[in-house]
């Protein structure tokens, strides 16, 4: 039996063992030394450059031009640099576009010249699309702020541009019209993109600003619905600025607490706060102002700092009301005058045609209405001027009533009055509507007026009409006792009733918002509650910086008091809650 003999080494021999550690290590060694060499080699590759004959292998290049990349203008391929050599893009050409290994250069140019058409043609027709819709938003802005149905976009306004563009410019402009998406869809949703956009970036901006106040004002619209309408002014950049704010119906009823609820509800929601609210203007109606459930008490319990504003127009609107029997009934007489014509069609065409034919100024009458606060003083003046006319057709229609008081001097004379006096008060309400209107320019106004009717009323008893042409041209300037005493009476009503409407407000303890360089300092303030030491300290400064009186003689006030914030914060923000206020609600409703 054959048998194996197995040498044992001893534990001190090295032999075989020692030279093989050394052979791995030295392997080892050798590794490393090689792939340090190969990261070196990477680290130190330059970069390959395009050559203008790699086109005749179908080769351009793009990317950076430090490092550029193979482009095949055959399939587009891209290649990395380390391929930027002839024989590997010879390889690409040969496996993948075999049949074309023969071409000639001009044919690769000319691939290469119809990709960069291709791609000049895709960024016109990117820009196209991007003014298309541009112009889209432009046409959605017309057709809201014209308040016209979406569809007129595309049945009117492209065909209409179409034809002008086409006309003037030829076929390949009108084409470029037609691209733009007008749609009554699409109308729609761009109408919607920027009244979010528009309600985004105006309470951005509310909430940049330390306070603002509130015009609130409800009505009834065509449709017969409740719709509670609100504007909002507010500090933005370096002004007071006044902005639309909201519109909600009131689907049930419009008590004091639906109005809270609903404005209450949306404030909430764009991430506002009543404590930031500083004041509100409303009209007289109990929804409004009720000391105990009207929205003006519910605002208060939650910031009872809140200063109230009852709308000055409606105030005025309510003194302009109160007339005496005589000239009420002169008021009452033109009313039906004016609706026996324009309640019948007939009648209408008729008066309109005779005005016509004798070439007067208008051709129709207006229409009297109680909601549009300046609608007595126009339709008194149309009739005024079409007087004649107004007698001629009566005494064809055989209106003997009419025909007696038109013909009548003294009747004709209270009408001129009331043409004037309506006249005045009308100026006087339109002045108080603007974005600039305060509740101190609004009250010099109403103040201007009082004095005004003072200063009439010792004229009108002397026999002086001057003040009312149109009365003074009637009477020839020799006003008899009756219509002196008529109109003496009615102008100090109207005293009487501006003094009921407006008490007095002392205004002159607002001179230091106005002039705070002249004005001596007032502590009784009606609305701030007067000035604090600190705030009267400040005051002082301000006063005697030299430099700060040139700037107030640049600025409008509130821009000068918005700039004087972040020196004298305290007496500034006392200012800017004066002058932040609302006097109207002339911005909500259309007289």
């Amino acid at each position: 039996m054959d048998k194996f003999v197995i040498k044992k080494r001893k534990h001190g021999d090295s032999g075989e063992g020692e030279e093989g550690n050394e052979s791995r290590s030295t392997s080892e060694k050798d590794l490393a030394i090689s792939t340090a060499n190969k990261s070196t080699s990477k680290k130190s590759r330059k970069n390959r450059s395009y050559l203008d004959n790699y086109l005749d292998l179908g080769f351009f290049w793009c990317g950076d031009e430090v490092n550029p990349t193979p482009l095949c203008v055959i399939c587009g391929d891209k290649l990395a640099n380390e391929a930027m050599v002839p024989s590997k893009l010879k390889r690409h050409l040969s496996l993948k576009h075999g049949h074309l290994a023969n071409k000639p250069r001009s044919y690769f140019e000319g691939l290469l010249n119809e990709q960069k058409q291709q791609r000049v043609m895709l960024s016109k027709t990117v820009k196209v699309s991007d003014k298309a819709q541009e112009a889209s938003y432009l046409v959605a802005e017309l057709v809201a702020k014209s308040m016209k149905p979406h569809t007129i976009a595309e049945t009117l306004i492209l065909p209409a541009c179409s034809a002008i563009v086409k006309t003037m410019f030829g076929s390949e402009a009108e084409k470029q019209v037609k691209k733009i998406p007008v749609s009554d869809s699409t109308i729609s949703r761009r109408i919607h993109d920027m009244s979010a956009d528009i309600e985004e970036t105006v309470c951005a901006s509310v909430k940049e600003s330390e306070m603002f106040a509130l015009q609130v004002d409800e009505s009834t619209d065509i449709g017969g619905k409740a719709q509670l309408s609100a504007f909002i002014r507010y500090i933005h950049n370096v002004k007071i600025v006044d902005q639309f704010f909201c519109c909600k119906e009131l689907e049930e009823t419009t008590t004091g607490n639906d109005i809270f609820a609903t404005l209450s509800e949306y404030i909430k929601s764009v991430g506002l706060s009543w404590q930031s609210c500083v004041g509100i203007c409303t009209d007289g109606a109990p929804a409004m102002i009720g000391s105990i459930k009207g929205f003006v008490s519910l605002v208060k319990k939650e910031n009872g700092s809140v200063i109230t504003t009852h709308c000055f127009l409606h105030r005025e609107a309510l003194v302009a009301k109160t007339i005496g029997n005589d000239l009420k009934s002169v008021l009452e007489k033109v009313v039906k005058m004016v609706n026996f014509i324009k309640s019948r069609p007939l009648k209408t065409r008729l008066f309109a045609k005779l005005c016509e034919e004798v070439e007067a100024k208008h051709v129709n009458l207006l229409l009297h209405t109680e909601v549009r606060w300046l609608s007595r003083g126009r339709v008194l003046s149309r009739v005024y001027e079409l007087k004649e006319e107004m007698l001629t057709f009566f005494t064809l229609e055989q209106q003997e009533e009419f025909c007696d008081l038109l013909a009548d001097d003294t009747w004709s004379a209270k009408l001129s009055y009331l043409v004037d006096v309506f006249e005045h008060l009308n100026k006087v309400n339109s002045s108080m509507q603007g974005k600039s209107e305060n509740i101190l320019s609004s009250t010099d106004k109403i103040n201007t007026l009082r004095e005004k009717l003072r200063l009439w009323v010792g004229r009108v008893k002397e026999g002086n009409l001057d003040m009312f042409p149109h009365a003074a041209a009637a009477t020839s300037g020799r006003p008899g006792r009756e219509i002196i005493s008529i109109i003496s009476e009615h102008l100090e009503v109207l005293e009487k009733q501006l003094q009921y409407y407006f008490p007095d407000i002392c205004t002159e303890n607002y001179d230091w918002i106005r002039n705070p360089f002249v004005a001596p300092v007032s502590t009784q303030s009606q609305l701030t509650g007067g000035l604090t030491l600190t705030e009267e300290e400040q005051l002082v400064e301000m006063r005697n910086d030299r430099n700060l009186k040139l700037l107030h003689m640049q600025l409008p006030l509130d821009e000068f008091w918005v700039q004087m914030k972040a020196q004298y914060p305290q007496v500034a923000k006392k200012a800017l809650v004066i002058l932040i206020q609302f006097s109207t609600i002339g911005n909500g409703r259309v007289s």
